[in-house]
C-alpha cells in the first residue's frame, strides 16, 4: 500500500531519466550553442581586423596622397608670394590668387580622393577651389578653435595636422565654409615657422569624408556600423553620418571590434548588432529546444514502455519482498510480463519461499515429533533399569532352573531393548545400527525360527557416519513378518554405500518374497499416506522421519523382480 504523499518509486526512476536526458541534451547543447557564439565573435573579429588593416593601408595611401601635394605646392612660389603679401596691386594679387586657384583646380584633378584646398594667411586671406568649383577668395575670421588649431600646426612644422572639419569653428560667413561645408577631414600645413600664426600661411587640403569611409566600409556587414575615433574618441568618420561629431561609446547589445591605427592616435571600430549576426545562432538555439522537448517526449514514451516490461516485474518483486518481510508467505506466483531475466528473478524469489514455506513446515512437524519424542524419553526414563533387573532377575531364574535357552534370548532381548530405553536421540553411530540389527534379527531368529539369514555389506569406513536410529528395524521386521514360508532358508541382505554426492543409499533385499507391479505400487503409495487400519505403518515412520530430517533428499520406495522385494532408502 502506497504512503500518501510519498513520490512513487517509479515516478522517479522516469523523473530522474527525464531530468539526466534533459541535462545531458542542455549540456551538449550549452556547449555547442557556446562554441558557435564564440566562433562567430571570432569570426567576426578576424574579418573586421582583416579588413581594417587593408582600410588603414588604404587611408594611409589617400592622406599621404593629399600630403605630397601639400608638400609640392609648399615649394610652389605662388604659395610663398601669397603668404608674403607684398603685391605691387591689386591687380597683381588678383592674378596670383588666380594662379593658385587654378593650380588647386589642377591638384583636385590629378587626386580624386581630394575634395578641396585652400591657402590661408594668418591675417585672414583666403583662397578655397573645391572639386564642385567652387572657389571664394577673400578675408576670412579666424575663430579662437582655429587659431589653436593653427598653433599646434605650426608646432608640428613641417607636418600635416589632421582634423575633421566640424571639429573647427568655421562661420558661414567664412571663405572656408566651401571647404568644410559637408563632412571631411581637414590637413593643414604651415608655410612656416614664424614667431605668431598670423605673420605665417597655412595650406588645406580636404577629403571628403564619404570617400575616407569607403577606405574602412568594407567592413560594414550584418547591419554593423563602422566609425573612425581620434585620440579623445570623438568620431570624426562614420557610415553612419548620425554618428558623426559624437563621443564613441560602447554599448552591451552590439560586438564592438577595435582596431588601432598606427597614426595620428586613431582608431577605427566596428559596431556589429549582435541580434543580427547571432540569429543563425538563435535558429540553433530553437532548434536544439525543439530537440531537447522531442527527445523528453520520447525518454516518457520510452520510460512507460521500460515500466512495463522492468519496472513492473520489480515492483511485483518489491511487493512480495515486503509481503514475506511480514512473514506473510502466501504470495501469489508472478506472471510472465517483463523483461525475462526480471521474470527469472520473480520466479526464483517466488521458488524460495515456497522453499522456506516447505522447510518451515517441516520444521513444525520435526518441533512436534521432537516435543513426543521427549516426552516418550521422559517416560522411558521412569525406571529403565526397573526393567532391566527384572529380566535379569528372570534369567538367573531360568538358569537356576537349567534352562538356557531361556536365559539366552532373555539377554538378547536386553542388548534390544536397552538401546531404546538410554538414548531419546535421533541419530548415532552407524555400527551402533548394526549392533542393534544384529540382536534385533537375533530375537526375531528366535521367535520365528532359524531359517533367516542376515547379511551386512558395509564398508568399514562409513562405521563412524552419523546415523538415523532405528531408521532400518522397520525393514528388518517386515522381513520376518512378511517373509513366506518358515521351512525354507531366506535370506536378507542389507548394502549400504554412499553415492558421489555424499549421500546414503542403502538396499534391503528379501530373497524369500515375490510381489507383483500393482502390489508394489499400493505400498509405495501407502507409505506416503498410511491407511487408518495402520497398513505399512513402519514404512510409512520410515519415511516420514527421513523426510522431516533431511527434506527432499530422504526418500523410500519398493521394487520387486526375481530376486525377491527390495527396499530402498536414501537420504
Amino acid at each position: 500500500m502506497k504512503r500518501k504523499g510519498k513520490i512513487d518509486w517509479k515516478v522517479k526512476l522516469v523523473f530522474s531519466i527525464l531530468c539526466g536526458t534533459i541535462l545531458v541534451i542542455g549540456l551538449l547543447f550549452g556547449i555547442t550553442y557556446g562554441y558557435f557564439v564564440r566562433k562567430l565573435t571570432l569570426n567576426n573579429e578576424k574579418i573586421v581586423h582583416m579588413t581594417f588593416e587593408e582600410a588603414e593601408k588604404d587611408l594611409k595611401v589617400m592622406m599621404g596622397n593629399a600630403e605630397d601635394q601639400l608638400n609640392r605646392f609648399s615649394n610652389n612660389a605662388l604659395a610663398w608670394e601669397f603668404s608674403a603679401n607684398n603685391f605691387s596691386s591689386t591687380v597683381q594679387q588678383s592674378i596670383v590668387i588666380k594662379k593658385i586657384i587654378q593650380n588647386f583646380d589642377e591638384m583636385i584633378s590629378a587626386n580624386t580622393d581630394v575634395y578641396g584646398f585652400a591657402i590661408l594667411n594668418g591675417d585672414g586671406r583666403t583662397a578655397v577651389s573645391t572639386a564642385e568649383k567652387k572657389s571664394r577668395t577673400g578675408e576670412t575670421k579666424i575663430s579662437d578653435s582655429m587659431q589653436s588649431f593653427l598653433r599646434e600646426c605650426k608646432k608640428n612644422y613641417p607636418y600635416v595636422n589632421w582634423r575633421a572639419g566640424n571639429e573647427i569653428e568655421i562661420s558661414d560667413e567664412s571663405q572656408l565654409c566651401t571647404l568644410t561645408n559637408r563632412p571631411v577631414l581637414l590637413g593643414v600645413k604651415a608655410l612656416g615657422e614664424a614667431d605668431g600664426s598670423w605673420e605665417d600661411s597655412y595650406l588645406l587640403v580636404a577629403l571628403d569624408e564619404e570617400d575616407v569611409q569607403k577606405s574602412y566600409g568594407q567592413a560594414v556587414y550584418n547591419g554593423s556600423e563602422a566609425v573612425l575615433v581620434n585620440g579623445e574618441r570623438k568620431i570624426i568618420s562614420a557610415t553612419g553620418k548620425e554618428f558623426l561629431g559624437t563621443v564613441y561609446e560602447p554599448e552591451e547589445e552590439n560586438q564592438n571590434i577595435i582596431h588601432d591605427i598606427s597614426y595620428n592616435g586613431w582608431t577605427l571600430i566596428n559596431m556589429i548588432p549582435k541580434k543580427n549576426y547571432l540569429r543563425e545562432a538563435k535558429d540553433i538555439r530553437n532548434f536544439g529546444i525543439i530537440l531537447g522537448i522531442l527527445a523528453s517526449l520520447g525518454m516518457i514514451v520510452v520510460a512507460i514502455g521500460w515500466s512495463r516490461k522492468y519496472t513492473g516485474p520489480i515492483q511485483s518483486l518489491m511487493e512480495q519482498m515486503e509481503s514475506v518481510g511480514k512473514e506473510q508467505l502466501d504470495i501469489v506466483k508472478p506472471k510472465k510480463a517483463g523483461l525475462p531475466e526480471l521474470d527469472n528473478l520473480n520466479e526464483e524469489f517466488y521458488s524460495t519461499v515456497q522453499k522456506l514455506k516447505s522447510y518451515i513446515r517441516r520444521l513444525q512437524d520435526v518441533e512436534q515429533e521432537k516435543a513426543k519424542e521427549e516426552l516418550l524419553a521422559l517416560q522411558y526414563q521412569i525406571n529403565p533399569h526397573f526393567l532391566y533387573n527384572s529380566l535379569n532377575s528372570i534369567r538367573w531364574m531360568a538358569l537356576m532352573t537349567n534352562n538356557t535357552k531361556i536365559a539366552d534370548s532373555l539377554v538378547t532381548l536386553s542388548k534390544v531393548i536397552m538401546p531404546i530405553l538410554r538414548n531419546p536421540a535421533f541419530t548415532w553411530k552407524l555400527k551402533d545400527e548394526i549392533e542393534f540389527l544384529k540382536n534385533y534379527t537375533e530375537m526375531m531368529q528366535i521367535r520365528y525360527g532359524n531359517y533367516m539369514e542376515y547379511h551386512v555389506d558395509c564398508k568399514p569406513c562409513l562405521q563412524e557416519e552419523v546415523f538415523p536410529r532405528f531408521i532400518l528395524q522397520p525393514v528388518i521386521e517386515n522381513c520376518f513378518v512378511h517373509g513366506g514360508s518358515t521351512t525354507e532358508v531366506r535370506e536378507i541382505f542389507i548394502r549400504i554405500r554412499k553415492t558421489e554426492n555424499e549421500n546414503f543409499f542403502i538396499e534391503v533385499q528379501n530373497t524369500g518374497v515375490r510381489l507383483d507391479g500393482c502390489k508394489i505400487a499400493e505400498i509405495n503409495q501407502a507409505m506416503q499416506k498410511p491407511g487408518k487400519d495402520g497398513s505399512h505403518i513402519g514404512l510409512s515412520n520410515i519415511y516420514k522421519r527421513l523426510k522431516l530430517l533431511y527434506g527432499e533428499k530422504g526418500n523410500v520406495w519398493m521394487e520387486s523382480d526375481s530376486g525377491g522385494v527390495f527396499v530402498y532408502i536414501a537420504f
